[in-house]
């Protein structure tokens, strides 16, 4: 016979079964938990634009969270970026793409450089908008605000491909519009409704993902900003209980009703009046602070103490350490470049982690790729619409796929190759890559082969010196000027059989019977144009010999 009792104890453990298994989640009521039962993303709590907005918020308001994103652009980018293509027809569209005003202000200089840099740590993405000029072939880049990307459509077999993107935005006469742009990397252009674009002109979108959630971009701040807003609260609180402390220096006790107080503090009032931080005139001018070192005059009815204050500054100091460096850690920062040098030491000041030396390593690397992508990009529109680059390359359409897809192919030989330079991360690698390339000339000199073109080697040196983007029109100067680079030098020649001893004796033998005056006295006529010895000259030889040590 089963009881009340037994049957509640029954439902207690199936209860206990289900919470376990996270099957009655929403009966038990209690938040911060999420289902898992079922196979389900344990990040679905997160809002992307929320907290994309919040970085935004940070950078702009936290003096830690804007110099993480400053340090990271400072040591991926440094003084700028340069590119060189090998083909010289090449390189000369490319030059007039990279310097043209337009592209200036949104890729190609480095102010561009840090914003998109910015932009993609606060957003986790970048969102290039291409504009070709199909009479031109010229390139225009500019940006789309993530936000306004409200639908980004993927390939029907191949869902890590976008072929199009819906772009929700206020037209020039300020109605909301939606056109569909495709990707840049889709040769169907039919697809697209671009209402916004003029004539002759084809739009394209190239989709940059840094830091991917859900196939959108989150900012690479996530996992620091709770921290960043502990450590701001946490500083807050202490500004809040220092300002407490400071509001009363002194504890005064008086003997007496309501009536003694008020009375001693008429008679305090003018004395404390003369002590305020507003200004007065004396002898000596303004003053605009108090005046120190006064005298207090108190009786038996009058007691006067002075608090005492511990503000445990020692101990909040290892706190708000733990804090930085809790959100350091989630934007791959040291503490030592958080603002508190006295972590560091010469070695940190002169080297990195080797950990943050591999991260901004993958930084650089990244913004390589990017860029060059959108050089090809540049030269497969020059290849399609300019003349002088149709002999170097070929654009057809890739139809394999479930969507057709551009591909450029060179032609007679063509080097399409494109490099893209960064510049050292740390003063260290200067003289690293300045001894790496003495090595490379001295091997080259013994080998007589060549392992870098006089071209990529000057490159390299220039960005060593920190020319940034202006190392690429050096380089066409100096080719104008016939660089060639310095001549290789020409090996000494070797005797094929080396002298023996015995063999330059011989040849010095022969020599000495060949010469005729050896051993004979020299001729009067000869000894005669020979000036003789002076007394004087004889003289100020002896008092030479005579100061020598």
């Amino acid at each position: 016979m089963i009881n009340d009792s037994d049957l509640t104890r029954a439902a207690l453990r199936r209860a206990l079964l289900e919470e376990a298994a996270g099957r009655r989640l929403p009966e038990l009521n209690e938040p911060g938990w999420l289902d898992t039962s079922n196979g389900g993303d344990l990040l679905t709590g997160l809002d992307r634009k929320e907290i994309n907005g919040q970085a935004r918020r940070y950078y702009h308001i936290d003096p830690i969270a804007q110099h993480m994103v400053r340090l990271h652009n400072a040591y991926t980018f440094g003084r700028g970026v340069s590119k060189k293509a090998n083909d010289p027809d090449i390189n000369a569209w490319l030059e007039r793409f990279w310097k043209h005003p337009r592209n200036r202000t949104s890729l190609t200089n480095t102010k561009s450089q840090w914003e998109l840099g910015k932009n993609i740590q606060l957003d986790g993405e970048l969102f290039f908008v291409f504009y070709t000029s199909t009479i031109t072939g010229q390139v225009t880049v500019r940006t789309i605000p993530p936000n306004e990307i409200v639908k980004i459509v993927y390939a029907p077999d191949d869902p890590t491909m976008p072929i199009a993107y819906q772009h929700k935005h206020k037209n020039a006469e300020g109605k909301v519009v939606v056109d569909v742009l495709p990707d840049y990397r889709v040769a169907d252009l039919d697809t697209a409704t671009v209402q916004a674009s003029g004539r002759n002109t084809e739009v394209a979108v190239m989709h940059v993902v840094f830091e991917e959630f859900e196939r959108r971009g989150i900012s690479t701040l996530t996992t620091a900003i709770p921290w960043l807003k502990a450590l701001r609260g946490f500083m807050e609180d202490r500004a809040t209980l220092t300002l407490a402390w400071a509001t009363y220096a002194l504890r005064v006790g008086i003997k007496g009703n309501r009536q003694a107080m008020q009375r001693v503090a008429d008679q305090f009032q003018e004395y404390q009046s003369q002590l305020d931080y507003q200004r007065y005139s004396d002898i000596f001018g303004e003053k605009e602070r108090r005046q120190g070192g006064n005298t207090l005059l108190e009786n038996d009815a009058i007691r006067t103490e002075q608090f005492k204050v511990d503000s445990g500054a020692g101990n909040a100091y290892q706190d708000m350490r733990m804090f930085r460096q809790m959100g350091g850690i989630g934007a791959g920062i040291s503490e030592h470049y958080l603002g508190d040098p006295s972590t560091g030491n010469l070695a940190t000041a002169t080297a990195m982690e080797l950990p943050m030396l591999k991260l901004f390593e993958y930084e650089q690397e990244f913004w390589a790729d990017t860029i060059t992508d959108v050089l090809n990009f540049v030269l497969m529109q020059g290849v399609r619409y300019n003349s002088t680059l149709s002999s170097k390359a070929n654009v057809e359409v890739d139809q394999s796929g479930g969507y057709a897809m551009w591909i450029i192919e060179p032609e007679n030989n063509a080097d399409l190759t494109i490099e893209v330079t960064f510049p050292p991360i740390v003063q260290k690698d200067v003289a690293v890559w300045t001894s790496a390339l003495a090595q490379i000339a001295q091997v080259e000199s013994q080998t007589q082969k060549a392992i870098l073109t006089p071209e990529a080697r000057a490159m390299l040196g220039l960005q060593i010196l920190g020319f940034g983007d202006k190392a690429s029109g050096i380089i066409e100067e100096l080719k104008q000027q016939d660089f060639a680079g310095p001549p290789a030098p020409q090996p000494i020649p070797f005797p094929q059989q080396p002298d023996t001893i015995e063999s330059l004796a011989q040849r010095l033998t022969q020599k000495l019977r060949e010469a005729k005056d050896i051993g004979k006295p020299l001729p009067k006529t000869d000894a005669q144009k020979v000036a003789p010895i002076t007394k004087k000259e004889m003289q100020q030889a002896f008092e030479e010999f005579a100061d020598m040590p």
